[in-house]
């Protein structure tokens, strides 16, 4: 499969987590075929953040790959549903893309706002090597302006990062932090009770750097023998991973159901199954003595109330080297994942193609 690794924290990801505190990894979390690997948190939070600004110095080129970002990203799809793009050193490799964005059903809401954008930049910047995709959920109140500010800020930061084009690694997590503090820091949008999730996928060459932070997926579609297997390139940041649900207790999260915080079920069990058998009441995060957040993932960009209690933006990254048996991958919010699993959206694209 590749060299496949993730940086889940740069610096301290929850200041209330008392030192001798080491959470431990899940033992039963999805993409196993995928191990991720956390580093200890260290008391240079705030040093190694500023650093990380510091860094976002704009140069001629990162800036000419921005002022192309909106021109980009406006870019509609021919008839035939799809675009195809070469990747020039790669030889023959192409890499054909499509897109769908639409909002789901709500019968209690039939005019509720299409809160989710996506980004879509080939190439991005100014490397033709480099291509850039984004699906963001947004949540709460201002979701949708979330969304968008966050889809637009991240690919700017990530351009303007001094990584980026030696350490697609550290430029992605930097990108992802910068861009949670500007969220934070803009007065004209209350992200208090509102941010979104993010997924991206950096395509470089042959090479995939898969960034995620909440709980929309990344996934891959795999030839085994006569099989195409559906592979996470994500693992869904809630509190039905034991990791994530120890370290937001840590930081002083209650983590309970809507009928548990209602009185009708019991508060003290703390185990809710799998995802896929919540019944539609997944355990949520909730403040100390409050009925808020409520938030049912563990990381996001903004939310700044939730952040106190440890619902943080930093993105955990997979790394992938493709390979001919690689036809495609998929990423897309949980108003996918909630209905379908990860084989079904692999095996409903693949058929089309015939792969």
């Amino acid at each position: 499969m590749g060299c496949v690794y993730s940086r889940a924290c740069i610096g301290e990801i929850c200041t209330r987590t008392p030192k001798d505190v080491k959470v431990k990894e899940s033992e039963n979390v999805r993409a196993a075929e995928f191990p991720v690997f956390s580093h200890d948190s260290s008391d240079g939070q705030e040093v190694e953040f500023r650093d990380q600004l510091n860094e976002l110095g704009a140069t001629r080129d990162s800036e000419v790959g921005i002022t192309r970002l909106s021109r980009v990203s406006l870019q509609f799809l021919p008839p035939e549903g799809s675009r195809t793009v070469k990747i020039p050193s790669s030889g023959n490799y192409e890499l054909r893309y499509s897109y769908l964005s639409q909002r789901g059903y709500y019968p209690d809401a039939l005019d509720k706002a299409n809160q989710d954008s996506f980004c879509i930049h080939t190439p991005f910047g100014t490397n033709p090597d480099d291509h850039f995709f984004g699906v963001f959920d947004g949540h709460g109140e201002f979701g949708a302006q979330c969304s968008q500010f966050v889809k637009r800020k991240l690919c700017e930061n990530l351009l303007r990062n001094s990584r980026f084009h030696t350490d697609a690694v550290e430029a992605c997590h930097a990108a992802f932090l910068a861009t949670n503090s500007q969220l934070h820091a803009d007065n004209n949008l209350d992200d208090s009770m509102s941010g979104t999730t993010a997924i991206t996928v950096l395509v470089r060459g042959r090479t995939l750097y898969v960034s995620n932070s909440g709980d929309s997926r990344a996934i891959i579609a795999e030839r085994r023998g006569q099989d195409i297997v559906a592979i996470d390139l994500s693992i869904d940041q809630t509190p039905f991973r034991v990791d994530e649900l120890e370290r937001v207790k840590h930081c002083g999260a209650r983590v309970l159901t809507l009928d548990q915080i209602e009185g009708l079920k019991n508060p003290d069990v703390q185990c809710w199954g799998t995802e896929e058998g919540d019944d539609g009441d997944p355990p949520r995060l909730w403040v100390e003595n409050g009925m808020y957040p409520g938030t049912a993932f563990t990381r996001s960009i903004g939310d700044s109330i939730a952040e106190t209690i440890g619902v943080v933006a930093n993105p955990e990254i997979v790394v992938l080297e493709l390979t001919p048996d690689h036809p495609f991958f998929v990423i897309a919010s949980d108003g996918v994942f909630e209905f379908l699993s990860s084989q079904a959206v692999v095996d409903m694209v693949r058929y089309p193609f015939l792969i």
